[in-house]
């Protein structure tokens, strides 16, 4: 007589691990909740900061920065620039406004590049371009002199 290809007496089947602790259903969801919100966040963040570190006016504001004697004198070298900026930057076509607060450090000090510009036919123009040492009253203009 031949066998049959499954057994006639069926096996029950072995729960998963959520099945048998049905109580983490609710705390392993917030998690994940929790989780993926954070990712989100993340990635914005990111893609924010990402636009804003390749925007004309950062890079000029930067590259000045970084030229100026004087501000190597302050800070000392290396200069690095920090990754996290704030301010506004408004772009439209060769139009823009642009009001940023970029932190710059070295060995001997932190302070802050201060760049408020307008762009017009597609040309960046500063009415402010300085760096701020922190705890310090004064400041270093990165524009020429009128």
């Amino acid at each position: 007589m031949p066998t049959s290809p499954y057994p006639l007496v069926p096996q029950p089947m072995e729960k998963s691990w959520l099945e048998r602790h049905p109580r983490w259903k609710i705390p392993l969801g917030v998690l994940t909740l929790l989780f993926l919100m954070a990712l989100f966040g993340a990635g914005v963040i990111s893609i924010v900061m990402f636009s804003f570190h390749h925007s004309d006016v950062y890079q000029q504001s930067v590259d000045k920065a970084l030229a100026s004697p004087e501000v190597q004198e302050q800070f000392g070298e290396p200069l690095r620039i920090g990754w996290f900026m704030s301010g506004e930057l408004k772009v439209n076509g060769s139009a823009g406004t642009a009001n940023l607060s970029i932190p710059i450090s070295g060995p001997r000090g932190s302070g802050q590049i201060r760049a408020i510009a307008s762009k017009n036919a597609g040309v960046w123009q500063f009415s402010c371009l300085q760096v701020i040492p922190a705890g310090k009253p004064c400041c270093i203009s990165l524009l020429p002199a009128n």
